[in-house]
């Protein structure tokens, strides 16, 4: 098994698997023969896992999270759409070989599938936005150190910079 080179991979590969962790929850979903009922909450608590991810955003940033329920409908509503579409796609293929019948209400199966999916995600991004976190700090501290090397009084180089270009005034016209 390859593993990830550097840790920004390793975030990124936390982020794409939960990306992938909700239609897999659709997949346990169709192939159990939960309830209907189940995709609707597998899409709240996407929107609920966007929501968390929004609210870290703005606690990193300084800047206040704007909520609002105009845009809320219409992501759970597009994430409604494709995991019921999933969902819909994958009870026709399992009608073709078996026979299928939903379940009428929910029961623990489905409380596991959705808070083990959830929490699953949640954790992943929480892991993943650590490591993104660290290596950006690392980058920018190694940064202001190189900076810092260059020029520790100042701009000791003597120069200017004018409109984006150095000029040396020791070094004469061009």
């Amino acid at each position: 098994m390859n593993k990830p080179s550097s840790p920004l991979q390793m975030a990124l590969g936390l982020r794409l698997a939960t990306l992938l962790a909700f239609p897999f929850g659709v997949v346990l979903v169709a192939l159990m023969q939960r309830s209907l009922l189940m995709i609707v909450l597998l899409a709240a608590a996407m929107v609920g896992v966007s929501l968390v991810e929004r609210m870290r955003l703005a606690r990193l940033t300084g800047s206040p999270a704007p909520l609002s329920l105009a845009a809320i409908l219409p992501g759970f509503a597009v994430r409604l759409g494709g995991l019921a579409g999933l969902f819909i796609v994958l009870l026709g293929v399992l009608a073709l070989f078996r026979d299928t019948s939903l379940a009428r209400g929910l029961g623990l199966a489905d409380a596991a599938i959705l808070f083990g999916v959830t929490g699953f995600v949640l954790a992943a991004n929480a892991i993943s936005a650590r490591i993104a976190t660290t290596e950006v700090g690392t980058v920018m501290s190694t940064m202001n150190a190189s900076f810092r090397q260059a020029s520790p009084g100042g701009n000791d180089m003597g120069g200017e910079i004018i409109e984006g270009e150095f000029h040396d005034p020791e070094a004469g016209p061009r």
